[in-house]
Formats: C-alpha cells, structure tokens, sequence
C-alpha cells in the first residue's frame, strides 16, 4: 500500500511538473545580481505559491506567464529577486517569497473592490514611484503606463497605493477618467506630501568647512516626496536651490545652495558620492546614482568625474553657474 501511494505521489508530482514549463535563465539585466542557483531557488518557491491561486503556462526571463482566462496574465519575479537578495540569510527567503505574493494577492483583491471608472473614488490611492528606465523598459516600457520623467534616466509612474503593494495604473483605466494627466500627477503628488516622513539636517566637517546636510527617510514615499521639495519642504530650498541625491525609493539627500555658502554643494558631493552609489546598488528598489540641482521645481543632472587618482571634479549646470556670477 505505501509503494502504491508513493507511485501515485511521484506521478502525480512529475504531471505537475511537466505541466509547467520553466526556465532557470536569469532575467536580463539582473546577471550580476544573483547566481543561476540561487535564483533557481526563488523560482521554485515563487510556482507553487503562484499555481494555488493561477493556472501557470509558462516561466522564463523572470517573468511567470499564467493561462489565457485569467484576471492576470504575467507576474514578474524581479521585485523578488532584490528581496531575496536583500536578506543575507537564505533559509529566511520562502518567508519573503511568501510575504510578497500575500502582499500582491491583497492588493488584486482590494482593486476588485475598487470601480475604476469612479474617479472620485479612487484619486486617493493615488501616488507615486520613480524608477530607473532601464527597469521600466525591462518590464515591457511605458507605452502602458502614465509616466512622466522628472530625474534624467528614469520614469516618474502615477501608482495605486493599495493595502499590500503598489500597482502602476494602466493607460485603459486612465483614459476612461477624461482627465489630464497633470491634474492626476498634482492629486498624486499632494497624497505623496500628506505622508509622513522622517526629516534629519545635521552640519558635517568637510575639508574644515561646516557643511549642512539634510536627509529624508521613509521607506515607501521618501524619494516620491523629495519630487516637490518647494511645497513640502522650503527649508531645504535654498536661494539658488539644491543639490538632491535620490538613490532608492527609502532615502534622499540634500545640501541646499544658498547666497552665503553657494560651493557648499560640491563639497557635499564629493563626500556622498561612495555613499549614495552603495545606496543605489544595494537597493532592492534603486533610483539613481546621480545629484541633481533643484531649482524652481525642476531637476538638472550634474556632470560629476571622478578622476583616477580619486580626486571629484564637480561641474555646476549652466543656469546655477548664471546665478552665481549675478551680480549680488
């Protein structure tokens, strides 16, 4: 009786298996990220969480394809993987796993509760999310999505901010809402700058010069925040605007320019350049590893080189340059 079970067992497993065609191939762009056994490993405990709720096709390039019929057709592992490798002890990462797809489920279930041709209803699930173009273009480009690009190499992307996770809205359930796309960017943002948010300024020695620092910290909209700096936070603005590093979605940081002390910046710079990089390539959810001057609303990237001798040469934009040679 035991080896009859047990055929019926392996049997029934190899079905299973067989019906799922997956592929162990890494997804582009994540190579160095993980090892083909360790995201083999992801793989294998993200199907079967998946397969009790879907009817899987197929997996290959990061992404699980489900059956024709269904509420969803894909479910990308990318966020995963950064999760998972995040978390240095692996015998914790079916706990990650596990958390994420219950976080993702919630938020599906919660939309079905939500009319989206009710604008009034659901403006205030309205956020936002900067990501790299890169991973935006990875995971199919923005020709679905409401973007705008506000950071030089990234997308800004209008999310709903649903119990469980965030879900980028399409551009069908946006175009039955009439509206333009700056109103919804503006609700988006106002909902961004209601939350709250972990604010830090602290004068560094840099080089014998007393240099003033600010920070922003909150896990899930600090960078979003730092989008509207003028409005939310005009103490960290100064007369000539800001120099802000946005390394991932958890922290920002910021060094204003000011009449007084206006090279203060490169400075600032040149002492978190190592420290914003670490920021952006150890983020599950990076964003840029590049400084940006704020001025009157907009961002302008910074020409920084780093020489070979370690020395950091930092050009200031043309328009911050006019301001400085101003006559006072």
């Amino acid at each position: 009786m035991t080896k009859i079970s047990l055929f019926l067992f392996l049997t029934l497993f190899q079905i299973v298996t067989f019906a799922q065609k997956i592929t162990y191939n890494i997804p582009e762009g994540y190579e160095n990220n993980i090892s083909k056994e360790d995201y083999k490993k992801i793989v294998d405990l993200a199907v079967p969480i998946v397969a009790k709720r879907y009817s899987i096709d197929i997996v290959k390039d990061g992404t699980i394809f489900l059956k024709r019929g269904q509420e969803m057709q894909t479910l990308n592992l990318h966020n995963i993987i950064g999760k998972c490798v995040s978390v240095k002890d692996k015998s914790q990462w079916d706990k990650v796993v596990e958390g994420h797809f219950e976080n993702l489920f919630s938020s599906i279930d919660e939309q079905k509760n939500i009319d989206p041709e009710n604008y009034e209803t659901i403006k205030k699930y309205f956020c936002l999310r900067i990501y790299p173009a890169e991973v935006v273009n990875q995971r199919g480009g923005p020709s679905s999505l409401i973007v705008k690009t506000d950071l030089q190499d990234t997308y800004t992307l209008l999310m709903l901010d649903l119990p469980g996770a965030f879900t980028p809205v399409q551009k069908e359930m946006f175009a039955g809402w009439k509206k333009d796309t700056s109103e919804v960017f503006r609700i988006a943002q106002d909902n961004v700058n209601k939350q709250q948010i972990k604010k830090v300024t602290q004068k560094f020695d840099i080089d014998g010069t007393n240099v003033e620092i600010s920070f922003l910290g909150n896990e899930d909209y600090a960078a979003s925040y730092a989008l509207d700096l003028i409005n939310n936070s005009p103490d960290m603005v100064g007369e000539w605007g800001s120099v802000v590093a946005m390394p991932n979605k958890g922290i920002v940081d910021i060094c204003k320019i000011s009449r007084d002390k206006p090279l203060d910046f490169v400075k600032f710079i040149q002492r978190m350049k190592a420290r914003v990089e670490q920021s952006y390539q150890e983020h599950e959810q990076p964003i840029s590893d590049q400084f940006f001057w704020y001025y009157k609303g907009k961002f302008t990237r910074i020409n920084v080189i780093e020489q070979p001798n370690g020395n950091i040469n930092v050009i200031s934009p043309l328009g911050l340059s006019e301001l400085m040679t101003e006559k006072r």
